[in-house]
């Protein structure tokens, strides 16, 4: 079930209450956004990460009046085209640099979801009525998926709001397509001591097989999150190099 749209997040809260009896929205709750505010250091680096580079490329734009080579209307053509071009590498460039500082936070975020994971587990009244050997990975999935849209992703949204503003809108979009990307990609599969677990057939038994998968996933998450951070980059080192490539022949031409 890919999530893109709030009304999909509708559904999807819809899903996990009929099928599994969960209410995930209850893990909202003003503790959470209190753990969750201790939990990134983002908003302290955030503005900064998007801010300074568009200033240094602010900056190397007004220099650009002494030293290039201008006469005429290529002054008014350097001053458009030129702040245009520079403002763009340097949102985008500010962007990348804040997507590699910010891996140690989609970490703990994810680390947090998965907390939180083990908790609804927990709160199913009988494990073994909603999960059996054959569905209990896309019972995960399903859970954790639920987690990330209805908890995660608006507590990262209300906490990066109450702190910045311009640069919080870059975050939020980069977490949001990061955690929706994580949710999609993850998966929950089994080990040996878990499929014995799961053989025994009674209700700690199967919350204990959970449990162990959950945290045998919260042991690989750095590899895995690696793995995102490259898909995420891609299309951004894309644009940022486009840019880059379409200033420097400005620059060249106008020179």
């Amino acid at each position: 079930m890919k999530i893109r749209t709030q009304n999909d997040v509708r559904k999807l809260d819809e899903k996990i209450k009929s099928e599994l009896g969960v209410d995930v929205s209850k893990y909202k709750d003003e503790e959470a956004v209190e753990s969750f505010t201790e939990l990134i250091s983002l908003p302290s680096y955030v503005i900064f990460s998007i801010t300074r580079p568009i200033f240094v490329a602010l900056l190397i734009y007004i220099f650009g009046f002494y030293f290039l080579k201008l006469v005429h209307v290529e002054y008014i053509i350097y001053a458009v085209v030129g702040l245009i071009l520079f403002l763009i590498a340097g949102i985008f460039f500010g962007v990348l640099y804040l997507v590699f500082k910010m891996k140690n936070d989609i970490s703990n975020i994810v680390d947090y979801s998965l907390d939180i994971l083990t908790l609804s587990i927990q709160d199913l009244s009988n494990v073994t009525q909603h999960i059996n050997a054959k569905n209990k990975e896309d019972v995960l999935s399903l859970l954790f998926k639920g987690i990330i849209h209805i908890v995660t992703i608006p507590l990262f949204s209300e906490v990066i709001a109450s702190k910045t503003l311009f640069a919080g809108f870059f975050a939020k979009k980069i977490v949001k397509n990061t955690l929706t990307l994580i949710s999609d990609k993850l998966t929950f599969d089994e080990i040996d001591d878990t499929k014995k677990e799961i053989e025994k057939n009674d209700n700690n038994s199967f919350l204990v097989s959970c449990v162990t998968t959950i945290s045998n996933v919260s042991d690989g998450l750095e590899k895995f999150i690696n793995f995102i951070f490259r898909i995420v980059k891609i299309p951004l080192f894309l644009i940022f190099g486009s840019v880059f490539i379409l200033l420097v022949f400005f620059l060249y031409i106008i020179n």
